[in-house]
């Protein structure tokens, strides 16, 4: 059954969360997500500070390759980010108000918060996909996979 205090996020499909943009802070860093930390706990299986989601306007979401794409690390707001917190009442994901990654996306704009990839604990292709996408500030990763898949083969 649904949270009545917090209607947001929704869960519309498993690990997809659809929630607005309730606005900006300064008190998350860039790669953060924000979430009343109430909300998380009762309208996701999200896990904060370790699960990576993908986000993406509801409308028109992103052309990019997934490998391209960046991860957020939720990060749950309660009275330690009062700022943060304040602007996420109902559950709405507060944006880092220094990532370039988000400037496109304006508060009240529904997105969707996607957590499959976390999910993902598998070997093989799924894995090394998984592992790009975490590690895309190394450019050279890669080669190092590449490089390394071969090697084994």
């Amino acid at each position: 059954m649904r949270c009545l205090t917090y209607p947001y996020p929704i869960e519309t499909l498993r690990h997809w969360y659809v929630t607005p943009v309730g606005g900006k802070s300064s008190e998350l860093d860039p790669g953060e997500l924000g979430l009343n930390r109430e909300a998380i706990v009762e309208n996701t299986d999200l896990i904060p500070f370790e699960d990576r989601v993908l986000l993406s306007r509801l409308e028109g979401g992103s052309s990019k390759p997934l490998f391209a794409r960046k991860y957020f690390r939720i990060v749950p707001l309660d009275s330690s980010k009062p700022d943060a917190l304040s602007k996420s009442p109902l559950g709405e994901a507060i944006l880092p108000a220094s990532d370039n990654e988000t400037d496109r996306i304006k508060v009240g704009e529904m997105v969707v918060i996607n957590s499959v990839l976390s999910r993902v604990h598998t070997r093989g292709l799924p894995a090394i996909i998984d592992r790009m996408i975490r590690s895309r500030s190394d450019s050279h990763l890669l080669d190092v996979i590449y490089t390394k898949e071969r090697k084994q083969s």
